[in-house]
């Protein structure tokens, strides 16, 4: 394996020059633009998977999981389109942080937008007046990131630690 590397255009960082997208931002490295042709599969349904840390891998059968910190509670949520972070119960796709202290936390009514495409989640800030941040950077408004197991989701001052957990059904 090579130790070549690619700077990412979109946020200027470094990746092995064999990755299709970039660590940080998720934007399409030339290595994912490169035309190659797809061999067919002898048994597909031998090939599962495996979650391991950082993976942005989640399945149909699986359970986003958030760790609040500072409580010892957990957030679960299944979903297949979208869900709101944010302060508002009013909508079926939110998740209300309201008991975990988000109005002092800084955290807006509709504060950021999970959205599943595929078999990933991408997170985007929904304009909210104290920003979202994933993993210490400042997310822009509007624009959707590649969220990953393990990552760390900042909504304000509110701090979510986040899994990707396999339903047990």
């Amino acid at each position: 394996m090579s130790n070549e590397q690619v700077i990412c255009e979109n946020c200027g960082k470094p990746n092995a020059a064999h990755e299709g997208y970039c660590f940080a931002c998720g934007n399409i490295l030339p290595a994912g633009m490169q035309a190659i042709a797809t061999r067919g599969l002898s048994n597909e349904s031998t090939l599962k998977p495996q979650l391991r840390w950082g993976t942005a891998y989640f399945g149909d059968q699986m359970i986003l999981r958030m760790h609040v910190r500072g409580a010892n509670e957990w957030v679960e949520k299944h979903f297949s389109e979208e869900c709101v972070l944010g302060r508002t119960a009013s909508s079926d796709g939110c998740i209300d942080l309201t008991e975990f202290g988000a109005v002092d936390l800084g955290v807006s009514r509709e504060h950021a937008k999970l959205t599943r495409q595929s078999a990933t989640i991408m997170v985007q800030d929904l304009g909210s007046t104290n920003g979202t941040y994933l993993n210490g950077q400042k997310l822009l408004p509007y624009q959707p990131r590649v969220l990953r197991n393990e990552d760390e989701l900042s909504l304000g001052e509110l701090v979510l630690r986040v899994s990707f957990m396999r339903s047990p059904r």
